[in-house]
């Protein structure tokens, strides 16, 4: 009587993991892809937010500012925030609000930049710590080889 056994043989086992091996690595690089294209829109949602609670925060004044910016967004590599009246160094310490983006972003072609809006909501030419406010609001936003480019409102 012959005993028979039941499983895989080792060759077998071998060439079922080289296959999932090789399918993992054509997939790797669309998953990079995804996740880099998922961090750009991330960061542009974040940068969205970031202008609706500038435009909140100087609209409603809470510094009572007359002749100098309400509010300024700042935007440093890896921390956006938005701070009342207008900050003399462009750091992110004292906060209204504050995120920190998965990609990097560049506000007026400068890794580091602000917006300074008035007591109106609207953008004025403004220094903070020795950079001068953009008033043009163009942005863009890059990981990887994915990126984005456009202007808040």
């Amino acid at each position: 009587m012959v005993k028979s056994q039941a499983g895989l043989s080792m060759i077998e086992l071998m060439v079922t993991i080289a296959v999932m091996m090789l399918l993992a690595m054509a997939v790797a690089p669309f998953s990079v892809a995804w996740g880099n294209q998922a961090a750009v829109r991330q960061t542009q949602s974040l940068l969205n937010q970031a202008m609706s609670q500038l435009k909140s925060t100087a609209l409603r004044n809470p510094s009572a500012a007359s002749a100098t910016a309400a509010a300024v967004l700042i935007s440093i590599p890896g921390k956006l925030c938005v701070r009342e009246g207008l900050p003399g160094a462009l750091d992110c310490s004292a906060f209204n609000w504050s995120a920190v983006p998965p990609a990097a972003i560049q506000l007026n072609a400068a890794a580091s930049q602000c917006i300074a809006l008035d007591s109106a909501g609207m953008s004025l030419s403004a220094t903070v710590g020795g950079v001068a406010c953009g008033t043009v609001m163009s942005f863009s936003i890059s990981k990887g080889s994915e990126s984005s480019n456009g202007t808040l409102n």
